[in-house]
């Protein structure tokens, strides 16, 4: 399975920005969605679910962020049908220290990974080959 694209969900613009960046470094050909909170990551899923060139794809999901955030997001995302969960990777991204969101993060099904952020173009890259190649 290939990833196709890779929808990163965080409400710091400049993280977005970099995250990009690091993507691009990768030199692989995937479409990169932004989404500034959970509810907008929801709704580009929903309309994306019978579009090919999205799925399979890599979620990087912030924690902390306004409206809805990390948590609220999974909550809602286990209940989408598992033909669109089977194609999905969620990773979960923070700056907090909490071992809190770790263990809730671990305990998780959906959450496949769990990085302190910042991420790089290493942790993109043993995300794509671990899960995609």
């Amino acid at each position: 399975m290939e990833v196709k694209s890779i929808l990163l969900v965080d409400d710091d613009e400049s993280t977005n920005f970099i995250n990009s960046v690091f993507i691009k470094k990768l030199d692989i050909d995937v479409d990169v969605y932004i989404t500034l909170d959970g509810a907008e990551a929801l709704e580009l899923i929903d309309t994306s679910k019978d579009e090919e060139d999205f799925f399979p794809c890599l979620i990087i999901l912030d924690i902390n962020m306004p409206g809805m955030n990390g948590w609220a997001f999974l909550d809602n995302y286990k209940n989408l049908p598992a033909s669109i969960k089977d194609n999905c990777v969620v990773v979960m991204t923070t700056v907090s220290e909490d071992e809190k969101d770790l263990i809730r993060a671990n305990n998780n099904n959906d959450v496949k990974e769990y990085f302190q952020k910042p991420m790089s173009d290493e942790k993109f890259s043993t995300l794509i080959y671990k899960y995609f190649m």
